[in-house]
This record gives structure tokens, sequence and C-alpha cells, in this order.
């Protein structure tokens, strides 16, 4: 049996560990075996400290945030410089030891440092990169020396090989998609309430309590909160329903692992703007309101729901109720729930797994 070494991270957000299962459950339907590595911890203290304070971060201190994913941005290089010398010895006995025939990255920061190590061990292995940016991928994810790229969108392929990469080498595949999301062949109807979803709508606190307050001043709406890896603002807002500041009709929730079934019933999501949720929401018919983004990280990928007309954009809490108003009581919604139903997105789990079928 054929193995394959699925590099990811689990505390970094929900999109790599996500795509990561959505990987692994392809490729074990097509007879592989599979090994999830998180690699943040093979660098030790510095690793574990990257990957725990990830959420701290880019919750409560983006500016900081921003300044590392700038540099970042501006030298990749000097970044992957760095996690080659802390991984290598660490990563280089997980290779051994599993003896993979693929190893296969949906991790930024495990990109040209690994392509590397296997150069500079003599070990051949062939090495894929599965991005999971949907517009414009920050810099440490492109490495022209991993066998091949898998993208989400054309935008991105496009952008790809304007950067020289071949074109047999940069292919569309679509995010990679948990199995179980609905995929609906007409539109969802709406009766007599909307159903609003919304997922940790924004990295700053005070801007989730607000957006959270104004969406609840909507009528004839049921609304679901969940608050991901965001503890604190999962205790936040527990407080203000137990204190009665919430209306007692809004479901609080932490992180959960049956989305599908959120999205299947829900008509509106509001969301900040990861890719994996954006995706799902997508191929559910669940029409998404980008109300946030991680800056450096996620700036661009609300073009993917405005540019297809499955949503709109509006990261002013203050001004969310108005637009949301407009867009329910006009026929916004229903043209909107028409159109994402059309939706062309392809499952990148599938789409990289019957690949690996046919080259490994």
């Amino acid at each position: 049996m054929k193995k394959v070494l699925i590099l990811t991270s689990i505390k970094t957000g929900s999109g790599h560990k996500s795509s990561a299962n959505a990987i692994e459950k392809k490729l074990r339907d097509q007879g592989y075996d599979c090994k999830q590595l998180d690699v943040f911890p093979l660098m030790g203290f510095m690793g574990n400290l990257m990957e725990n304070s990830y959420i701290t971060l880019t919750t409560r201190a983006p500016l900081l945030y921003y300044v590392c994913e700038k540099f970042s941005q501006l030298f990749p290089d000097i970044v992957h410089f760095a996690m080659y010398n802390r991984v290598k010895e660490a990563m280089l006995r997980e290779i051994k030891d599993y003896d993979p025939d693929l190893i296969i990255s949906v991790q930024c920061m495990f990109t040209k440092a690994i392509s590397k190590l296997l150069r500079n061990s003599g070990i051949h292995i062939p090495f894929y990169i599965g991005v999971i940016d949907l517009v414009e991928p920050p810099k440490v994810w492109i490495d022209p020396q991993a066998d091949m790229s898998f993208v989400p969108t054309d935008t991105v392929r496009n952008d790809y090989i304007a950067h020289g990469f071949p074109e047999d080498r940069v292919l569309t595949s679509g995010f990679p998609v948990r199995d179980d999301i609905v995929v609906l062949d007409k539109a969802k109807t709406i009766n007599n309430r909307v159903h609003i979803l919304m997922v940790n709508t924004s990295t700053n606190l005070d801007k989730n309590i607000t957006f959270l307050k104004e969406v609840s001043r909507l009528e004839k709406v049921s609304i679901k909160f969940i608050c991901g890896l965001d503890e604190r603002l999962h205790r936040a807002l527990t407080s203000m329903k137990e204190e009665g500041k919430l209306s007692q009709d809004i479901d609080i929730y932490s992180f959960v692992d049956n989305m599908n079934e959120f999205l299947e019933h829900a008509h509106i999501i509001l969301t900040k703007a990861g890719p994996n949720v954006i995706t799902e929401a997508v191929r559910s018919d669940t029409a998404v309101v980008i109300t946030g983004h991680i800056k450096g990280q996620e700036n661009h990928n609300y073009q993917f729901i405005t540019d297809n007309g499955y949503g709109f954009k509006c990261e002013d809490p203050d001004q969310i109720y108005e637009k949301l108003n407009e867009f329910i009581k006009t026929d916004g919604l229903k043209k909107c729930l028409d159109t994402i139903v059309r939706h062309d997105i392809s499952n990148g789990a599938e789409y990289i797994a019957n690949y690996v079928k046919e080259h490994i």
C-alpha cells in the first residue's frame, strides 16, 4: 500500500486541518495509507510558540500579526531558511520513519523548507503543495521546486504562470472541502424566517459583539453564532446571553465539527474571509457576507464572493443592519441563492486524489 504524508497545522485556523482531512478522506478512498503531520511542534519551543500564538495574535494583536505577515511577504526566503534550520532534523526523522511515496503540504510555512530538505538529503519523494487561498496567496506559498502546486481558482493559477511557473506544474483543483457538505441542485427556499449563520465574523472582539447585536435587530430571522477556536469570544457571548444582554433565541457555539448541518439550513452566512468557510458555504447554496479578514492574509478573498455574485462585503458592523435588511426585503437574497446554486466549484480533495492515483 502506497503512503502519503500530509503536512498541516492544527491551531492556525481551521482551513489547513479541514483541507488536510478532506484530502486524506479521498486518498484513503483510493486505497492509500495516509498520515497527517503538524510540523510546528517539530521545531520545538519556537514552533509551538508560533502555532499557539496564532489565535491570540490575530484577535488581540492584529497589528503585530500584520507586521509579521508583511515581513514574510517581503522576505519569504528568509522565513523559509529559518523554518528549514528549525525543522530539518526532526522532519527528516519523520520522513525516514514513515517512508512515504508522496508528501503534500497544505500549510504555506511547510513549502520551500521541505523541498529544500528533500533535495539536500538526496531523498527522491514527489512533493506537492495544496494552496488554500482563493485570490492572492501569500508569497510563502510559492515554491517553484515543488513537483506540483494545486491551486483553488484560475485566478491564482494565472498569477503563478505569470510568475514563471510551467503550466504543467500548477493546476486548478478547486478548494479541498469536506465530503459531507450538502450540494443542492436547486436554490434554497425562504419561508417564514431567514436563517442566518454567523461564524466568527471578525478578529476583533468588540466588532463581533456589535455585528451580533445589529443582526439581531432584523425581523423574522433565526441566528446561530459559531465562535470557532476563539475561546475568549465564546466566553464573552455566553456571558452576555446569561446576563440577558442578548436574545435567548440566539444560539451560541464554540468549535463545531458538523458545519455541514449548519450550512444545510442557513440562507446567509456572515463570516470573515477564511477560504474553507467561503467555499463550503457556496457549495451549500448559502449567501456569503464577508464581515472581516485577517490583515495581510485574507485581504483579497472577498473578491471571490463579490466578483461571482455570491454575496457582498460589509466589514462595518454599524452598516450591517441596513445592508442585510435591504438584501432580505428586496429580492437580493433570492437572486443570490439562485446564482450560487449554479456554481462550478469542484471539490479540490477529489481532484488531488485522482491526480495522485494517476501519477503516484
